[in-house]
């Protein structure tokens, strides 16, 4: 199934209820599942990812530098992603973070796919797996933000509307 396709799925399927915690705690807990599944296979690729193979040697060198940076963004991620699961009452800022994570991993990975016929058919093949595992956990998860967000206005609006009325 095609991802535009599978995205209005995820809108309904993914809804944020009216009332309530941010979250309930099972669709929340399914979600950092996902994250963490991608990060997982984004861990296994990265190993076998060849920055000599690039044309240039300001390829190479850049290759790296986004390595290193989406390594430490893994691990980031990681930690936001277990001290969300410690958190007694956790909120939306806490999910939020763990998105704004999510988007540098990301922007790092389109990065090195934005030359990725520069470094070989190899590394080529590697920069679409991690960006197709992570593109579709990346628009989850910004669904869940956006929708969060959204309700938390409409929860404040309507309290202020209840005030003046």
């Amino acid at each position: 199934m095609k991802l535009h396709r599978l995205f209005p799925l995820l809108l309904i399927a993914f809804a944020v209820p009216s009332h309530g915690q941010v979250r309930p705690q099972a669709r929340v807990d399914s979600l950092l599942l996902a994250v963490s599944d991608a990060l997982d296979h984004y861990e296994q690729l990265a190993p076998a990812i060849h920055c000599e193979d690039g044309t240039e040697k300001t390829l190479r060198d850049s290759c790296k530098t986004v390595l290193e940076m989406l390594g430490k963004d893994v691990k980031d991620a990681r930690e936001k992603i277990a001290h969300y699961n410690q958190l007694s009452s956790p909120q939306l800022v806490d999910l939020f973070d763990i998105y704004q994570i999510l988007q540098r991993i990301m922007e790092g990975i389109s990065h090195l796919g934005y030359a990725s016929e520069l470094y070989g058919e190899h590394n080529s093949m590697l920069f679409a797996d991690a960006y197709n595992h992570l593109v579709k956990i990346d628009g989850w998860f910004g669904t869940e933000i956006r929708g969060a967000i959204q309700e938390t206005g409409k929860r404040s609006d309507c309290r202020d509307a209840r005030k003046a009325g």
